[in-house]
């Protein structure tokens, strides 16, 4: 192997750090994981915002335990179960938006919830992101 492809293999680039994020995601919200993994993808000043509209809407947390509790804990309670899907990744450099949904079930009901993630990345962990969803569906949802 030469030095710059064994750079390449160390490097992980930005969509494999989100896929590493929602993967560590899922297994929080199922019970499957702790959140060591999940916050060693995070910078130590993350900061999460909830940009959506409504009740739940314009929420701001800031530090990785703030951001666990609220981006990851509190979404799991709420559903008897919850999967983040991402299915498009859009790179823009240090900024990759991500496009996919939150599927699961409450109750005997299941959704599927579109969102829009907007990540911004600081030397390969994540320390800025902007979630856009469906919350009207959202509401439907959760407070039927």
């Amino acid at each position: 192997m030469t030095v710059n492809e064994q750079r390449s293999a160390e490097q992980t680039t930005p969509r494999e750090r989100l896929t590493e994020f929602y993967t560590a995601f899922n297994h929080v919200v199922t019970d499957r994981g702790g959140t060591d993994e999940l916050a060693s993808l995070l910078t130590d000043d993350i900061t999460w915002v909830d940009a959506t509209t409504g009740e739940r809407g314009e929420r701001t947390s800031s530090g990785i335990e703030s951001v666990l509790e609220n981006a990851v804990r509190a979404p799991g309670r709420r559903a008897d179960h919850l999967q983040a899907l991402p299915e498009r990744f859009i790179d823009a450099g240090d900024t990759m938006i991500v496009a996919g949904a939150y599927v699961g079930t409450v109750g005997e009901n299941s959704f599927d919830i579109a969102f829009a993630h907007v990540f911004d990345l600081r030397d390969g962990r994540i320390r800025r992101c902007t979630a856009y969803r469906d919350t009207a569906l959202e509401r439907r949802v959760f407070d039927a």
